[in-house]
């Protein structure tokens, strides 16, 4: 691709040096036909449109204006045929900001949400229903992340907003918190610790466990049952929090989980039960995350959804007390 010649014949280049504030002035000079003239439409002071007309003709190399004391200012053909090019840009320029403010203002458009909250599916779609069925020009665009990699995503203008649990706090996210999550154990409808309205580690640890091999999830259990100097048998891992709930219940183990969902039975159909853990343990916390810079009104009106979630019934029922 050429680049245009200047008023001298050579290539210009592609860099833009001059201003909106020099083209608008260049416009308003050529359309009024003086500088004090123009400097009245702009607000400005003559010496700063004087200066803008100079920074132009110097950028394109050639004198574009005639200036006499009797007649003003008067453009030449050049000048005539550039100012209606520079007016052009300015137009486009209102349009587009027009654009992206109107976008900004919006409830509609993509809204990106990138997740590491194991049973996210389960309370995601109620909690976002209603701003969904309110506002059908928003386009809810989901993925599964781990708590890096979705606050990386977010970081970069890739995500809108994360849903995650634990983890070390990236600089330039804003958390809202949503729920403390406390441990449960999760087991077989029938087994022994069923009885048991808070079964401690020690008894947990009495049977093999099946551990949620992911980041935050393993190190978080791992940590409780270290700080309590209790060293479980693992019978198996995996990754899925589905996948966990049906090993537990086909009868491999129990586990020890953090949000349950909304049913008791596993993907394999087996009857679960869920009993609280004993003692003063750390809760994991669940919480969305969107960038500090100005949030488009979508995002916020997520995050209020969200907020007026947490305090539902629906949104208790995740907690296993």
């Amino acid at each position: 691709m050429k680049l245009p010649l200047n008023f001298r014949g050579f290539a210009m280049s592609p860099e833009l040096r001059l201003s909106l504030r020099a083209l608008r002035a260049f416009v308003t000079v050529v359309d009024c036909g003086s500088i004090t003239g123009a400097a009245g439409q702009l607000h400005i002071a003559p010496s700063a449109v004087a200066a803008a007309l100079t920074q132009v003709e110097d950028e394109m190399g050639a004198d574009l204006l005639i200036r006499s004391r009797a007649k003003g200012i008067t453009p030449t053909p050049e000048a005539r045929a550039l100012a209606a090019r520079f007016r052009a840009l300015l137009e486009d320029y209102g349009e587009a900001l027009d654009w992206g403010r109107q976008q900004a203002s919006r409830l509609a458009g993509p809204l990106r949400i990138g997740y590491y909250a194991p049973v996210a599916p389960a309370f995601l779609p109620h909690a976002l229903g209603a701003l969904l069925r309110d506002h059908p020009g928003i386009t809810l665009e989901l993925s599964e992340h781990d708590n890096d990699s979705a606050q990386e995503a977010l970081l970069s203008g890739a995500l809108d907003l994360i849903l995650f649990t634990g983890g070390d706090l990236r600089p330039g996210i804003a958390l809202t918190p949503l729920l403390d999550l406390p441990p449960y154990v999760l087991m077989p409808e029938g087994h022994p610790l069923a009885s048991v309205p808070h079964p401690g580690l020690g008894a947990v640890a009495d049977y093999p466990l099946v551990q949620l091999d992911r980041p935050v999830a393993r190190p978080y259990v791992e940590a409780l049952f270290a700080a309590a100097d209790i060293r479980p048998r693992i019978a198996a891992r995996a990754t899925a929090t589905e996948m966990v709930r049906s090993l537990v219940g086909a009868g491999h183990g129990i586990a020890v989980l953090n949000m349950r969902p909304l049913t008791d039975r596993s993907y394999g159909d087996d009857a679960l039960a869920a009993r609280p853990l004993a003692g003063d343990l750390p809760p994991l916390q669940l919480a969305a995350g969107h960038a500090l810079r100005h949030p488009r009104r979508t995002v916020t009106a997520c995050l209020d959804a969200l907020t007026r979630w947490r305090t539902t019934p629906a949104a208790q029922a995740l907690i296993v007390e």
